[in-house]
């Protein structure tokens, strides 16, 4: 095996994504967000974080961008055909003068309470065109400019939810997409795999983002993440950092040989886990 190193460019000491050009799509807050502090700590050259909020996003991203680490912005409303068809050659452009985009995170995602008698028509493409069509039109860029550029050891991750793998009606139209946005990954995968471009994703639970904090603290009171975590058998439900590190590990090269996986990263429950707060007695 002398001279057959197998993957050269992954060390005991990092992941391999140092030096590398990441897009992460709904970078400006939240999950998002810590992704994109999670590959900067981890040697990242260079972040395109994607949003709506121009303000928003430049504020971030002066936050963000050392001399080690170009951040830059590009200001996209996903829902929007056009906007979304554009994110790539746009984060191109702004990375011209640090390399080619290696790795593409699609975490822009919208969700809506509904069930199949209440979620109205608009609601339904909305969620859809957010949550499926934009993936599948910025990963077809990231595709497309890998290809193009060489580049080996491309990655795409994306966001999915564990809503797809069974029946959650009060959000009836969220479910569909994450369930189409898993079954996207694997086709892409098959797809791209001879062109050394991995796709693979991520299956989360519950998570507590500043989003789904302020939601929760609405409905169920300032402790509500308390109670959350109370209620999960590893002692606690998702932090973004916790998604973030998986997220990272799918983009490097630990995990050079993963390709069309979804993995499942929601502690709350998982199959054939016996809840640990349930009686002995009635768990046997």
């Amino acid at each position: 095996m002398e001279g057959l190193s197998l993957n050269p460019k992954l060390s005991a000491t990092g992941l391999g994504v140092s030096g590398r050009v990441f897009v992460i799509t709904g970078g400006t807050q939240g999950l998002g967000l810590a992704i994109a502090r999670y590959l900067k700590g981890n040697g990242a050259a260079g972040l395109v974080l994607v949003s709506r909020s121009k303000e928003k996003g430049e504020k971030v991203c002066k936050e963000l961008e050392e001399n080690t680490c170009v951040v830059k912005f590009v200001a996209a409303d996903l829902g929007n055909t056009e906007d979304a068809s554009s994110v790539i050659a746009k984060a191109a452009e702004a990375m011209s003068g640090v390399g080619p985009i290696s790795g593409l995170v699609n975490a822009a995602a919208t969700t809506g309470r509904g069930n199949l008698l209440t979620t109205t028509a608009e609601d339904f493409d909305i969620q859809m065109a957010l949550n499926v069509r934009a993936p599948f039109l910025v990963s077809q860029g990231a595709a497309k400019h890998m290809i193009e550029n060489k580049v080996r050891g491309g990655s795409i991750v994306n966001i999915c939810s564990v809503a797809a793998l069974g029946g959650a009606p009060f959000i009836m139209a969220y479910s569909a997409s994450k369930a189409a946005l898993a079954a996207m990954t694997k086709n892409n995968a098959a797809e791209l795999a001879p062109k050394g471009i991995r796709v693979n994703g991520v299956n989360m639970g519950w998570c507590l983002t500043e989003n789904e904090d302020k939601l929760q603290r609405k409905n169920s009171g300032d402790d509500w993440a308390v109670k959350a975590d109370a209620g999960v058998p590893i002692g606690r439900i998702l932090r973004p950092e916790d998604v973030a590190a998986t997220v990272g590990f799918l983009l490097s090269d630990a995990s050079a040989m993963m390709t069309g996986s979804v993995l499942s990263l929601h502690p709350e429950y998982s199959d054939g886990m016996l809840s640990l707060v349930a009686d002995e007695d009635e768990g046997r």
